[in-house]
């Protein structure tokens, strides 16, 4: 049980961190960045800059957008009993490609872009909290 609570306040982190680089990278306010603390308020550019490198896409469709969807199944998952019994295992699957996917753009990030992108990296230990956190409920 409270692998799930735990599971859906980290769902929510990751569905604001998402939602704001939808935002940057459809362009839906030019001060979406007053939005976000100062600590990890990342410069424009560098959003811009992460968002338009060719592995912003995962099987053709933006991470962004894949990050939305991830994030807002878990959530719903978290809040409805049957259909968290029914979609674990397949969150848990999914959870696998997110980490995977975050080791690898965490390279990218670091050794090929040398960009620090705090609400990226952050983005990616939130997939890997909820991806402990769902190994520790199977």
């Amino acid at each position: 049980m409270i692998e799930r609570f735990v599971i859906g306040v980290l769902a929510v982190l990751g569905l604001l961190i998402s939602a704001y680089f939808a935002a940057v990278s459809h362009k839906v306010s030019p001060n979406i960045d007053r939005y976000v603390p100062r600590f990890c308020r990342p410069d424009s550019q560098t959003c811009a800059t992460v968002l338009q490198t060719p592995q912003a896409r995962l099987f053709g469709f933006p991470n962004v957008d894949l990050g939305l969807l991830y994030y807002a199944s878990l959530l719903v998952s978290v809040i409805l009993p049957t259909l968290w019994k029914h979609l674990e295992f397949i969150l848990f699957l999914g959870s696998i490609v997110t980490v995977t996917a975050g080791f690898y753009l965490t390279y990218v990030l670091v050794f090929q872009l040398h960009i620090g992108c705090t609400l990226c990296f952050a983005s990616h230990a939130v997939n890997l909290l909820i991806f402990l956190f769902l190994l520790a409920g199977l």
